[in-house]
């Protein structure tokens, strides 16, 4: 009986203790990618006829606020002067469930059951799709749009945030749910983990501890992570870094202005793969903001070296530091992959952003293709560019728009080896132990696509929103299962889904290697994926909101199979609780 009344009293605290619990635990707090704030912001900016440095994501609550005091709040409209005090509030509140001085604590629990039902088996989930037939001679998961997709959301998650004074945060996100092949289950109907082999063990997938402050016009904040990085703040996922791309850990150090922004990352992708980047970004005028990115793979132990803001320039040479003398014979180089990404925002007037990203992994020089090895090197990049249109109405809503291309080269984020590819393949540890789950750095579709959507929506920010979308993808054959391509050669294994590899182990010549380094186009049998989704949300109050989605598909050479055409129906319902 006193145990029972014991907790009746604590479900009554929780309870009351909304009104005094905030969202926000300190100025150093980490907002994801699909934080409806960046929209928010973005909104409001277009709106103002100018651009931000907020196309990255995580950012500090501290650096998110400065952006939004950039903003002019007297020019906007009447549903720009109501989105931008939501905004403002937000980043305002400063309460706590617990508080000890500067210290304080918070814990939530949310709720979101979910159903879902697709009409044909032979048709990925949208969310465990790579737009191919899996083709190869190992099987894979295509992961690359699980991660902050409606299937990954988990059935109840405990959000934890310890403060310290305004300068640390410590945050993780446990939870219950369904693992990826739990969810991928044609079969699959609700994200309740129902049986033991389908309960995610890898928790919390969201973590992190954020340290920094803010000035009069700038701002430090370092962090650890994770996943969920993004650069470029885009419809379809970044085509430099999406929020998809799992990684053990990220450490992220950002210096911060609203007009010039420098960032060093570095992710650790797996066990002994490790990507340094740095990245700055420019607002030279209010209509424009340019970034580039340069980055360096190493599928060796981390080194400081990497570290270093301005040694850019080829990376040290380090693609000849780590290879054997039979890989050099054979790859040419390993364990090294360099990267580089550009990107721009433009908003040549009120309520219009135009944008564009791209990202290559290799590009061979006039110079380079004047021998047989140089011609046999695939040239690997990709690029995307969306217009993105916003306008306020009198009802205090936003009606958007949006058109977003984008292409990837047949060997876009594909190196000689796995190893030092820009993707990143784990294993799970409840079913299909043995089958790697895989993540593209870049947009989802991966290398050798061709992809575009178009988006019509209103949204009321914080009641209600609705959208229709078409997503049209045509994609080659290349895709994760290139990877299980090996050949036995002096007793050891070597991969040759490479042009210059299989020219050297004999299988093709060095003009057939040639042309299918140099080739553009698509490759094999190109499968066409069209998908039409409606989809809305409605927020009833502080605790319940509610989400529907439909989509139909229909595809042209389904799974690369030449005249294979499937058709079929997704659905999707969740609704949400959170009781702080």
């Amino acid at each position: 009986m006193i145990r029972a009344k014991r907790f009746c009293t604590l479900c009554v605290f929780l309870s009351i203790s909304h009104f005094c619990f905030a969202q926000i635990h300190g100025s150093q707090q980490l907002l994801p990618s699909d934080h409806w704030i960046y929209d928010a912001l973005y909104m409001l900016n277009a709106e103002s006829a100018k651009t931000s440095l907020a196309d990255n994501a995580p950012l500090s609550a501290a650096e998110i606020k400065m952006y939004l005091d950039a903003v002019d709040e007297d020019a906007l409209s009447a549903s720009g002067k109501k989105l931008y005090a939501k905004a403002r509030d937000f980043l305002k509140r400063d309460a706590f469930l617990l508080k000890w001085g500067e210290v304080s604590f918070d814990f939530n629990v949310i709720a979101k059951p979910a159903l879902m039902y697709k009409s044909n088996k032979d048709i990925d989930w949208t969310f465990a799709s790579d737009y191919t037939g899996h083709s190869g001679p190992k099987p894979y998961g295509a992961a690359s749009s699980f991660i902050g997709s409606d299937g990954a959301d988990p059935f109840i998650t405990l959000p934890l945030a310890l403060s310290f004074g305004d300068y640390i945060v410590l945050s993780a996100d446990p939870f219950v749910g369904k693992s990826f092949w739990g969810m991928s289950k044609a079969e699959n109907f609700i994200n309740f983990p129902y049986s033991s082999s389908d309960v995610e063990f890898f928790w919390p997938r969201s973590a992190y501890g954020s340290i920094g402050m803010c000035f009069n016009n700038w701002g430090v904040n370092v962090n650890i992570a994770r996943a969920g990085m993004r650069v470029g703040k885009t419809q379809t996922g970044s085509v430099i870094y999406n929020s998809t791309f799992e990684t053990d850990a990220y450490v992220q150090l950002n210096l911060y202005s609203p007009h010039i922004r420098y960032g060093m990352y570095v992710a650790e992708i797996s066990k002994d793969k490790f990507m340094y980047i740095h990245r700055i970004e420019a607002v030279p005028f209010k209509w424009i903001r340019l970034g580039v990115l340069e980055g360096t793979l190493v599928a060796r132990p981390f080194e400081f070296r990497f570290l270093n803001p301005l040694m850019i320039m080829h990376s040290f040479g380090a693609w000849r530091e780590y290879i054997s003398p039979e890989e050099e014979l054979y790859y040419g180089e390993a364990h090294v992959c360099a990267y580089m990404g550009i990107d721009f925002d433009i908003v040549p007037c009120k309520n219009v952003r135009i944008y564009g990203l791209y990202a290559q992994n290799e590009i061979q020089s006039p110079l380079e293709l004047n021998d047989d090895t140089g011609r046999a090197m695939p040239d690997s990049f990709g690029a995307q560019l969306g217009v993105e249109l916003t306008f306020p109405e009198s009802g205090g809503g936003y009606w958007i728009a949006t058109t977003e291309a984008v292409y990837t080269t047949p060997f876009c984020y594909i190196k000689q080896g796995a190893e030092w590819s820009l993707y990143r393949s784990r294993l799970d540890m409840q079913s299909n132990t043995r089958i790697p789950i895989c993540s593209w750095i870049g947009t989802p579709f991966g290398p050798d696509c061709i992809g575009a959507q178009m988006r019509a929506g209103y949204v009321q920010p914080g009641k209600w929103s609705a959208d229709f979308e078409y997503l049209f993808v045509a994609h080659g054959t290349n895709s994760f299962g290139l990877f299980g391509n090996e050949i036995e050669y002096s007793e050891k294994k070597y991969y040759n889904y490479y042009p210059l590899m299989r020219f050297r182990f004999g299988e093709i010549t060095a003009a057939e290697a040639a042309e299918i380094a140099r080739k553009k186009s698509l490759t094999g049998i190109v499968q066409y994926t069209n998908c039409i989704t409606l989809k809305g949300s409605y927020t009833l109050n502080e605790h319940f909101q509610f989400g529907g989605r439909t989509s139909y598909m229909f595809i042209f050479n389904n799974k690369n199979i030449s005249a294979s055409f499937a058709h079929g129906v997704e659905l999707s319902f969740s609704c949400t609780y959170t009781m702080l």
